[in-house]
């Protein structure tokens, strides 16, 4: 059963219990105020009989025109003595006449609705009276209530002939709000199906006027989902073209000199000290670049169980030192705050280490005067500064430098010995840490990375 017709039909379930318990709140409260309507009159009528203490005057009981005035052809009165014996009585309806008489001790008036299956509902008002010797009766009046029995048959048509159509009505606007709910989803149903079908990336049509709803924004998010997805599919097939080309060069030059080794220079000592270093430095560069491959494929979860606090102004200190020592060039670190008051961070010190030897690597390469390190504790944030004076940047190139492979200059990157991987290193290590990173650039002024990350102090 589709969950259209589930829909459909559990809408009218529902309906239908709704109308079940309306008709009965209806039915009661008709039946109820109308019966209520009758005991106030027989109260009043009996109200009248004892004023008048027509129970003890005989020829109440015998003349016609005494009767005529007081009973209608569906009432009946009598008089009930202490022992449950009829005392007197007036009417002939049998229904009435025939209803047992039972005497009870009252001190105030009483009434009762009973429903005869036969003859429909009956009504009876119960007075307490007191005889010519003061002994205690009581005077009872009954009505068969034949016009409520119309009123209610009639009530009862309206509301059966109602409840249906109202059902009738909720099948067929339960079966077309369905449809408008599942319509679309049926739609994504499709498409989805399609796209596992053809292998292609494909978008729902969206109606403009109907952007606010659940559903149309359930297919904006699909929309959105299968952009990103098609976005990233296209990155992973560039990103599998690039590193077969990167990786292809390393090992066509290896096999070159390793087929060069073999064949010439097993006699030549130039020619095998050169295809030695060759193979030896292309084997190098193969290595880097696979571990910075593996780099970029660890998961974020795995990265934030090593995190720890940890005093970055040492961190940025000891890395410094360090790069400047293995380069021989000059690092200006600089702490726009007290540089001996110490910065805490919250995270992986390891991986901080190797964005910071990636971005003053980086700007070793391209710049040939002194680097500087800036280090400035923000309101919110810590942000870290590293500026060179070196080619720079084209303005054109900076959205793609976190792109994997990706060289701005790509003769100089090459020289350079440099795989294209280090910046979306640097860009996953940022965002690991729930930062940002952002490049600055001017060509032949220098280029200024900026990075921010969380204060965690």
């Amino acid at each position: 059963m589709s969950l259209k017709l589930k829909l459909t039909i559990l809408l009218s379930f529902w309906l239908i219990i709704i109308l079940i318990l309306f008709n009965i709140f209806v039915f009661y409260f008709f039946v109820n105020a109308s019966a209520n309507s009758e005991i106030e009159l027989l109260q009043k009528k009996a109200a009248t009989l004892i004023e008048r203490r027509l129970m003890d005057k005989p020829e109440f009981w015998k003349d016609p025109t005494l009767i005529k005035e007081f009973l209608l052809p569906t009432e009946m009165i009598r008089v009930i003595d202490k022992n449950s014996n009829i005392k007197h009585v007036l009417g002939s309806e049998e229904s009435l006449t025939s209803t047992p008489a039972k005497y009870s001790n009252l001190t105030h008036p009483s009434s009762s609705l009973r429903f005869n299956p036969w003859k429909g509902f009956v009504v009876f008002v119960k007075v307490p009276i007191l005889d010519i010797n003061n002994e205690p009766e009581i005077l009872e009046i009954g009505r068969q209530l034949e016009t409520l029995d119309k009123y209610i048959a009639m009530l009862i048509s309206i509301l059966a002939f109602a409840s249906v159509g109202a059902i009738i009505v909720s099948l067929v606007g339960g079966y077309f709000y369905a449809k408008i709910i599942f319509d679309p989803i049926q739609k994504l149903a499709q498409t989805m199906e399609a796209i596992q079908k053809s292998g292609t990336f494909r978008r729902l049509e969206i109606n403009p006027a109907e952007k606010h709803n659940e559903i149309s924004q359930l297919g904006m998010t699909f929309n959105d989902m299968m952009g990103r997805l098609e976005e990233t599919f296209e990155k992973q097939k560039q990103f599998i073209a690039d590193a077969s080309h990167e990786l292809r060069t390393p090992l066509t030059i290896i096999e070159s000199y390793a087929s060069l080794l073999r064949r010439w220079a097993a006699n030549d000592p130039q020619l095998r000290e050169e295809a030695l270093e060759a193979i030896h430095s292309e084997a190098i560069r193969l290595k880097e670049m696979t571990r910075n491959l593996l780099t970029i494929m660890d998961t974020d979860e795995a990265q934030r169980n090593k995190w720890v606090p940890f005093d970055l102004t040492a961190l940025i200190k000891s890395t410094a030192s360090s790069i400047q020592h293995t380069f021989n060039r000059s690092i200006q670190t600089r702490f726009i705050n007290d540089q001996d008051a110490p910065l805490t961070m919250v995270g992986d010190p390891e991986k901080i280490k190797q964005l910071l030897i990636i971005l003053l690597d980086n700007a070793i390469k391209y710049s040939k005067k002194p680097i500087q390190l800036v280090v400035e504790k923000e309101q919110r944030h810590l942000k870290i500064e590293v500026i060179d004076e070196g080619i720079g940047i084209p303005e054109e190139s900076i959205p793609r430098l976190f792109d994997r492979f990706y060289r701005a200059d790509k003769a100089r990157n090459r020289k350079s010995g440099g795989v294209g991987l280090g910046l979306a290193i640097a860009e996953k290590i940022v965002t690991l840490h729930e930062g940002t990173i952002r490049f600055t650039s001017k060509v032949d002024v220098g280029t200024t990375a900026t990075i921010r990350v969380p204060r965690k102090d």
